[in-house]
């Protein structure tokens, strides 16, 4: 992975784009949701996009409903199912979101699977760039790291949107996982950090805490990119300064060997929690 440094409002229904940088090999496998704001100052209608991509080819993921397992919020007074967004777009080709209330919400969203083949040179480059070693050990291991990589795989996405002014009385259930398959779950609430303090987060893989996955820190909303890189210690954990400003994202991937599977010999999840903060 490559890293750059830092560099240092109406209702409209647009975003800016994401940005992620990545190599080919992995092109159009980062996902993660976007909307036009993430802390709107009062409930209002938002346009989110859902995002695929990297630096070099950022674009909008064309919207199958039929892709998509679940897409729900979750707030301290409960979950609500917000699959009816997804039936009609908006002109931008975004998504309309009802007004969400006062506090902190989580948007998630799910995706079915699909299948990818590479060339063993970018299957091998892929994995090192994303760190996923138990793959790359799997096919060392095996002999077949001269063969193409086949993988399913599928995406899980999470955005932190605070309505209005920050409280402590949604911090339990940011903070907790959500029961999703590869999962990035903030230790504290990022909306009640000040910038520059440790935003600490934990990554579960099937309900476990897990180490070794790698985790990057991502601005969207300019061509920083990836900006900072770590793994998950054994408790499954990483820390990042919380940004001053902008939108960004942690994005994470884990993967699994296949066994007795025709279509592939891995099953890949792509995970990211997204956020933003005023200047």
């Amino acid at each position: 992975m490559r890293l750059t440094s830092f560099k240092s409002a109406k209702f409209i229904f647009s975003i800016l784009a994401g940005s992620v940088l990545l190599s080919p090999a992995a092109m159009a496998h980062d996902f993660w949701l976007q909307p036009n704001t993430f802390q709107p100052q009062t409930p209002r209608p938002l346009a989110v996009q859902i995002m695929i991509g990297h630096l070099e080819d950022r674009t909008q993921w064309t919207l199958n409903p039929h892709r998509v397992i679940s897409f729900r919020s979750f707030s301290a007074a409960g979950v609500t199912d917000q699959q009816t967004a997804l039936s009609e777009t908006l002109p931008s080709g975004a998504v309309r979101l009802d007004a969400l209330g006062k506090g902190t919400h989580i948007l998630t969203i799910e995706t079915t699977s699909a299948v990818s083949e590479l060339s063993h040179e970018k299957f091998n480059a892929y994995l090192k760039e994303e760190g996923l070693t138990p793959i790359s050990d799997d096919r060392t291991q095996r002999g077949i790291t001269d063969t193409p990589g086949r993988e399913i795989y599928s995406r899980r996405g999470k955005a932190l949107i605070q309505v209005g002014d920050y409280s402590r009385d949604a911090d339990a259930f940011v903070t907790s996982p959500l029961g999703l398959t590869l999962e990035i779950t903030p230790r504290s609430n990022p909306y009640g950090l000040e910038a520059g303090a440790p935003m600490d987060a934990g990554v579960h893989y099937r309900g476990a805490p897990t180490a070794g996955v790698t985790v990057g820190l991502i601005r969207l909303d300019n061509d920083d990119g990836l900006v900072a890189v770590q793994k998950t210690d054994a408790q499954g954990n990483v820390s990042f300064p919380r940004p001053a400003a902008g939108s960004w994202m942690l994005h994470a991937v884990w993967s699994d060997p296949l066994e007795s599977d025709a279509r592939a010999d891995y099953d890949t999840i792509f995970s990211s929690l997204s956020f933003g903060f005023g200047k």
